[in-house]
Formats: structure tokens, C-alpha cells, sequence
């Protein structure tokens, strides 16, 4: 372990420097090493001297001062210079600057280079694809299913909005209402074929009649229907009901009909024996 000779501070051994004051150790080191050097020179001569001269009065040797230590601090830690950070300042800044030219640069040629989205919002489809044309712009129909009559073939929203920029032959998606052709099947089961049909006409349902002969169910009544009640259909699709015939009201219409033959001869052998005036 080194101890200061400046501050008395404890430094390790491997020091060149005084953690504290930063005195320079080697420089001791130095002097001490030519001090000795030199007490050695002059001890060599000073045997050779007498040796030479036994009865010449001994010489007196000039002691020299010693001069006065120069202490040099030093900083472990090294200083950056001023000129690097002023450098490394001016780099940061030009380099933001460039990054604001070019995105000024690239928002302009983007807004003077690239083209205006027109509304065609409540345009039929023939009409906003004309202005499209014009524009330079390209599009594709997308249909969606309306309750609206007066939305249907016409353009109820498009895929860029209106004043919004896009290059040349941009596709715009444009959705044209298509009238909805589905229907709701009713649950028309148990009802008389009268009141089934009356309510399949008023939900625009399409159907046909099928015929069951049971005497379980009373006469003219719906006793099946083939799509189930409450599902979405198209108004195409064909529903089927079954309705129940009875054997007894055939039997009574088979009596009828005969009765209404037999009075239908009855009439006409009258006007048969009824003798011509003329």
C-alpha cells in the first residue's frame, strides 16, 4: 500500500496516482532512484579521493538541497472535449432537420400528386361509377340487403371517404342497396286453411296445398307445415301445408251432389210435359 507524501491518503500499490489529490508517484519514485545513482557516484569517488590522496585533508562535500516537489494533479476520469459535444449538437440538429424537410416535402407532393375521393353517397350505382371515370378512379360493387325501397341501387356507403387523397386507379368499394328477398315463415299450425293462407299472403310467402284424409283433426284445418315457424327464408322457397279432409264431409258432399242431380232431373222432365201453346 502507497501513502501520499501530499495527503497522507492510503492508495493501492499498483497506483500511479493519488486517488485524492492526484499527486504523481512515480515522480518520487524517480528522484529518490537518481538520489541514490548519485550517493553512490559520490561515495565511489570519495573512496578512489582517499585512496589517492591518504594525507590531503578530507574535502567537504556540498550537500544539495532538495528541490522542492512539484505535484501535478491528475483526473482519472477523462474530460470530453467542447468541440465533440458543439459536433455531435450540430449533427443531432441537422439530421432533425433533414427528417422535417423530407416529411414536409413528401406531405406536399402527397397532397398535390395524388387525387381527391368524391362523395357518391346517394348516387345510384350508375351514376357515381360516371364520376369515378372521371376521376381516374376505379371501383367494385359490394351489394347489402335492404328493407328500403328507396335504398335500393343506390350507393349507401363507400370504402375511401369523401375528400381523402389516393393515387390514380385507386379501387373504391362502393355498397348499393339490393332489396331483401327473404321472408319470415309464420307458425300458422292448428289454424283453418283460411286464416293460414290469408296470414302466408300478407308475409309474402309462397305455398301449396296438400290434402290428408283423418277424421282426427277437424275438417279444413292446417295439420303440418314443412319449414318451421320463425325461419328466414327467400321469397321463392316454396312452403307446403297440410291440411286435413275428413271421410264425413266427403260422404256429405258425394249426398249433395246427387240430391242436386236428382232435382236437376226433376226439372227437366217438367219442362217436357208442359205442351207448346204455339
Amino acid at each position: 500500500m502507497i501513502i501520499c507524501p501530499n495527503c497522507k491518503t492510503e492508495n493501492p500499490d499498483d497506483a500511479k496516482f493519488c486517488k485524492n489529490c492526484g499527486y504523481y508517484f512515480l515522480e518520487e519514485t524517480e528522484n529518490k532512484n537518481d538520489k541514490s545513482k548519485k550517493d553512490k557516484k559520490e561515495k565511489k569517488n570519495k573512496v578512489k579521493h582517499k585512496t589517492k590522496t591518504k594525507n590531503k585533508t578530507k574535502t567537504k562535500v556540498k550537500k544539495e538541497k532538495p528541490q522542492s516537489k512539484k505535484y501535478v494533479q491528475y483526473n482519472d476520469k477523462p474530460r470530453s472535449s467542447i468541440f465533440t459535444k458543439v459536433l455531435l449538437l450540430f449533427f443531432i440538429l441537422l439530421s432533425l432537420g433533414l427528417i422535417a424537410i423530407v416529411s414536409i416535402l413528401g406531405y406536399n407532393y402527397y397532397m398535390e400528386n395524388n387525387i381527391e375521393v368524391p362523395n357518391v353517397i346517394g348516387y345510384s350505382y350508375e351514376e357515381a361509377t360516371r364520376v369515378l371515370d372521371t376521376a381516374n378512379l376505379s371501383y367494385e360493387m359490394k351489394e347489402e340487403e335492404t328493407t328500403n325501397k328507396d335504398e335500393v341501387g343506390i350507393v349507401i356507403e363507400q370504402s375511401k371517404k369523401a375528400g381523402s387523397k389516393t393515387h390514380e386507379n385507386a379501387v373504391i368499394t362502393l355498397t348499393v342497396g339490393v332489396l331483401d328477398n327473404h321472408v319470415i315463415v309464420p307458425n300458422i299450425t292448428s289454424m283453418s286453411l283460411e286464416e293460414a293462407t290469408t296470414i302466408l299472403n300478407e308475409n309474402g310467402v309462397t305455398y301449396r296445398i296438400e290434402y290428408e284424409e283423418t277424421d282426427e283433426k277437424e275438417n279444413n284445418t292446417v295439420i303440418n307445415q314443412s319449414i318451421k315457424a320463425n325461419k328466414k327464408i327467400e321469397n321463392t322457397e316454396v312452403l307446403t301445408i297440410t291440411v286435413a279432409r275428413n271421410n264425413n264431409s266427403n260422404n256429405e258432399n258425394a249426398t249433395d251432389k246427387n240430391e242436386t242431380q236428382e232435382e236437376n232431373k226433376e226439372d227437366s222432365s217438367t219442362n217436357e210435359e208442359i205442351p207448346n201453346e204455339n
